[in-house]
C-alpha cells in the first residue's frame, strides 16, 4: 500500500475514534453549560492557567523519543521510569505553587482545587511510554479506542457531577477518573509495567532524551504564555465571569487545533518517519496533507463567521451571547493556526528542536506583547491583537525559518501556499473588527476560490472515490 493511502487509512481510523470523542465532549459542553454558571467554568479556567502550562511539561517530549528510537525494551523501561519521575516532579511543583496562585487572584477557594488537578501528573506520566509504543507500531485503531474510552468515561462523570451540584468540581474530579482508566487499559496492551528500576538506567536513559527535552521543553515554555497569557490577563484584570466568555470562545479554537494536531499529528509523524526511513519524499507529502487540512478547516471557519450568533444561542443558550462577538475571530484563526500547529512534528522529525526553540522567542514575545496591549481595551480586543499577531508576524517568520531553511522547501512553493491565505486571513480579520460583513465574505470567498484552485486534484480524488463507494452501496 502506498504510502499516502496508508497514511489516511490511519487518518480515518483514528480520525474516526477521534472526532466521535470530540463531537461527545462537545455534546457535553451542551448539557454542562445548562447546569454550570460561566463563573463556575472561570474558576477553573483560573487554575488551569498555570496547571496547563505545567502540562506542556508532562510528556517533555518523551514519547516523540520513544518513536524516534531504535533501541530495546531496557531502554523504553528506563523512560517510562523517566516519565514517572517527570511527573512526580510537576506534581510537587504545582502543590507548591498552589497558595501563590490563591493570593494571585485573592481567591483562598482556589488551593484544595489546585492540589487536586496536580495528582493527575503523575497519574498521566504512567500513559506516555505506552502512548508512544503503540504510535511506534502504527496501532491507531488501539489508540483511538482507548483515548475514546477514556473520553466518555470523563463526559459521564462530568455530567453526573454537574446534574448532582458539585459545582466546578464537576469538570475537575473526572479527569483524575479518567486518567486511572486510561493507566490500565495502555498497560493492558503494551504490557509496559512500571518499575523502579537502578540509577544507571535513568541517568542512560536522561542522556539519551536531554536533548529533546531540553529544546521541546524551552520551546513549549514560550508557546504557552503566548497563547495563555491572554487567559491569565483577561482573569486578574475583567474576572472570572469574563474569562469564563471568553475561555468558551478560545476553547473552540483549541479544539478544532487538538483534533488536527492530535489526529494528523499522532499519525503524521510516526508514518512520516516510516517514509523517511525508506527513502520517501517527506515535504511533498507534508504539504498534501497541509493542502487537505485546509479544505477541512473552511467550512468550520465560515460557520463560525457568519452565523456566530445564532450557534452560541442553539449550543450554550442566551446566557452566552457574549461570546457571539469573539467567535469570528476564532474562525479565522482556525484557517491558519490548525496548519502551524502540525509544524512541531516537522522540526522533530528533522531533528531541528534547537531551530524549534530559537524560533519560538521572537514569535511568543509578539503575540504576549499584542495580548497585552489589547487587554488595555476590553477583552475583545486581546483577541482582535493576537489574531493579527499570530497571522501577519508568525507565520511569515514560520514559513522562512521553518519551511524555508529547516525544511528544505522551495521559496515558490512556500510563497504559492502561504501567502494568498496569510493575506486574506489578515484582512478578515481587519473587516470583521470593523463590522463590514459584506468585505468580509468577499475574501472568504477568494480564499475558497484559493483552495479549489490549489487542491483540485484531492478535490477530484475525493470526489471519485465518494462516487465508488456510492456505488458500491447501491449494489
Amino acid at each position: 500500500m502506498s504510502f499516502r493511502k496508508n497514511l489516511f487509512k490511519n487518518i480515518i481510523i483514528l480520525g474516526g475514534y477521534s472526532y466521535t470523542s470530540q463531537f461527545i465532549g462537545f455534546l457535553a459542553t451542551i448539557i454542562l453549560s445548562r447546569l454550570l454558571l460561566p463563573e463556575e467554568y472561570g474558576f477553573v479556567a483560573l487554575i488551569t492557567v498555570f496547571t496547563g502550562f505545567v502540562k506542556t511539561f508532562s510528556d517533555a517530549g518523551l514519547s516523540y523519543l520513544v518513536i524516534r528510537s531504535d533501541y530495546g525494551r531496557l531502554f523504553q523501561r528506563s523512560i517510562h521510569y523517566l516519565s514517572f519521575i517527570v511527573g512526580v516532579v510537576l506534581f510537587l511543583l504545582v502543590a507548591i505553587i498552589a497558595y501563590p496562585i490563591s493570593l494571585f487572584y485573592k481567591d483562598s477557594a482556589l488551593i484544595l482545587p489546585t492540589l487536586v488537578m496536580s495528582l493527575n501528573f503523575i497519574l498521566r506520566s504512567l500513559v506516555t511510554v505506552p502512548y508512544g509504543l503503540l504510535s511506534k507500531e502504527l496501532k491507531f485503531n488501539s489508540l483511538g479506542s482507548l483515548e475514546l474510552i477514556g473520553s466518555v468515561i470523563e463526559v459521564i462523570f462530568m455530567i453526573i457531577l454537574a446534574y448532582l451540584g458539585f459545582s466546578y468540581w464537576a469538570l475537575i474530579l473526572p479527569a483524575l477518573i479518567g486518567s486511572i482508566a486510561r493507566i490500565y487499559m495502555y498497560y493492558r496492551k503494551t504490557r509496559m509495567p512500571f518499575a523502579i528500576l537502578k540509577t544507571k538506567y535513568l541517568v542512560v536513559g536522561f542522556r539519551k532524551a536531554k536533548s529533546i527535552i531540553g529544546n521541546l521543553s524551552g520551546f513549549t515554555f514560550l508557546n504557552y504564555w503566548a497563547r495563555n497569557s491572554d487567559n491569565l490577563i483577561i482573569g486578574k484584570v475583567y474576572g472570572a465571569d469574563s474569562l469564563g466568555i471568553y475561555n468558551r470562545a478560545y476553547r473552540l479554537l483549541t479544539m478544532v487545533t487538538s483534533i488536527m494536531t492530535g489526529l494528523f499529528g499522532k499519525v503524521l509523524y510516526p508514518s512520516l518517519k516510516d517514509l523517511m526511513s525508506k527513502g520517501g519524499d517527506v515535504n511533498k507529502e507534508y504539504m498534501n496533507l497541509l493542502g487537505i487540512i485546509s479544505l477541512i478547516n473552511y467550512p468550520i471557519a465560515v460557520v463560525l463567521i457568519f452565523f456566530s450568533e445564532p450557534l452560541v444561542v442553539l449550543l450554550w443558550s442566551e446566557r452566552w451571547i457574549l461570546v457571539a462577538e469573539l467567535l469570528p475571530y476564532i474562525g479565522v484563526l482556525i484557517l491558519t493556526q490548525t496548519l502551524n500547529s502540525t509544524t512541531g512534528n516537522i522540526f522533530i522529525l528533522y531533528g531541528k528542536e534547537k531551530m524549534l526553540f530559537r524560533l519560538g522567542i521572537p514569535v511568543n514575545i509578539v503575540l504576549i506583547a499584542a495580548i497585552a496591549t489589547g487587554a488595555v481595551f476590553s477583552y475583545v480586543h486581546v483577541l482582535r491583537f493576537y489574531s493579527l499577531a499570530f497571522i501577519v508576524v508568525n507565520l511569515p517568520l514560520v514559513m522562512y525559518v521553518g519551511f524555508k531553511r529547516s525544511f528544505g522547501f522551495e521559496m515558490k512553493e512556500i510563497l504559492s501556499f502561504w501567502v494568498l491565505k496569510i493575506v486574506l486571513s489578515a484582512l478578515m480579520v481587519v473587516f470583521i473588527w470593523i463590522g463590514n460583513t459584506y468585505l468580509t465574505a468577499a475574501c472568504s470567498l477568494i480564499y475558497l476560490i484559493h483552495l479549489i484552485i490549489r487542491q483540485r486534484e484531492d478535490i477530484k480524488n475525493g470526489y471519485n472515490l465518494l462516487m465508488r463507494k456510492l456505488k458500491v452501496v447501491k449494489s
